[in-house]
């Protein structure tokens, strides 16, 4: 079994300390990994929950990587002014769409989402939008400069590619479609998952391709646009999503406290369950010095008090 502890040194009247607050520092954890459960639901992403180490400057914590919304265009009207959707060539907007209205790439041209900022995509993101192929030629669908390109090729291939290094070096880390995953004339969902060393593309919720990233995405350079001038895209696209994997900080350990873990990330899939990653429940000590002052164990659905 792995473990993980981190304590910090203090004086023997940390024993004097411990016991007043022990329960209610338990009902914190508990608490953060309860939520936990409920993020993972309600974003339909994995959460992954760890115990960040002390540092000089801070100490040791709980934390959880969750995906947040941080981007949309639902081409709406009433929305314009939080979207700033600028329009290139023969593009358009206020056309019935799969939701209300959408951008019309129709005829080809650019729509360019501005949005309130460009958001920090480089710990992972989750890209959504329904889309509406006119034909299965090729052209530019999505560009997004520094994170990701959507391309429509020939016979109905879709190919990704998303910015990716080891830190230093960046590189376009590409994959294609099947033929025929993409469909002319009839809406489809389009999902790109770019986190955790994994890049997934996903259509109508059915994977597609799939490929290994390296460790470091690249921050976005500019703002993203559908369509493009010179190697135009015909259709229509509607309700894009962007959500990208940020920390949230939880509890913090004291100093005098040592929380033992026999794994070193808990991993809680859409559902909000204990991941299939764990071959067993994740047992977790409370101790001090040495002395155990309580213990929990992390269940498939719940959490409950180790014998």
């Amino acid at each position: 079994m792995v473990l993980i502890g981190i304590v910090a040194g203090v004086g023997m009247s940390g024993f004097d300390r411990i016991e007043p607050g022990r329960s209610s520092m338990q009902a914190a954890v508990e608490n953060f990994i309860e939520s936990s459960r409920d993020r993972a639901r309600a974003s339909n992403q994995n959460v992954v929950v760890s115990l960040r180490a002390e540092t000089e400057e801070e100490p040791a914590r709980w934390q959880r990587m969750v995906f947040r919304n941080v981007f949309e265009a639902t081409f709406e009207d009433a929305a314009a002014v939080r979207e700033q959707v600028l329009l290139s060539g023969q593009s358009q907007l206020q056309v019935a769409g799969r939701l209300g209205a959408c951008l019309d790439l129709s005829e080809g041209g650019m729509g360019i989402v501005n949005g309130r900022g460009t958001p920090n995509l480089s710990n992972g993101f989750v890209i959504d939008f329904d889309c509406f192929p006119a034909d299965v030629a090729e052209g530019n669908m999505l560009t997004w400069p520094g994170v990701v390109s959507i391309k429509q090729l020939r016979n109905g291939v879709l190919q990704c590619q998303v910015r990716a290094g080891d830190g230093e070096f960046f590189s376009n880390i590409t994959i294609d479609s099947p033929p025929a995953a993409l469909r002319a004339l009839r809406w489809q969902h389009l999902r790109l998952i770019a986190a955790n060393g994994q890049c997934q593309l996903q259509i109508d919720g059915k994977q597609v391709a799939s490929t290994i990233l390296p460790k470091y995405l690249s921050a976005s350079q500019d703002t993203p646009s559908f369509g493009d001038i010179d190697r135009a895209w015909y259709g229509k696209i509607d309700e894009f999503y962007v959500q990208a994997l940020q920390a949230e900080l939880g509890p913090v350990v004291p100093g005098d406290v040592q929380m033992v873990l026999s794994s070193p990330t808990i991993v809680f899939n859409r559902f909000g369950a204990l991941d299939d990653s764990h071959s067993e429940n994740v047992l977790v000590r409370v101790e001090t010095f040495g002395e155990l002052l309580s213990n929990f164990i992390i269940g498939r659905f719940s959490q409950e008090v180790a014998e």
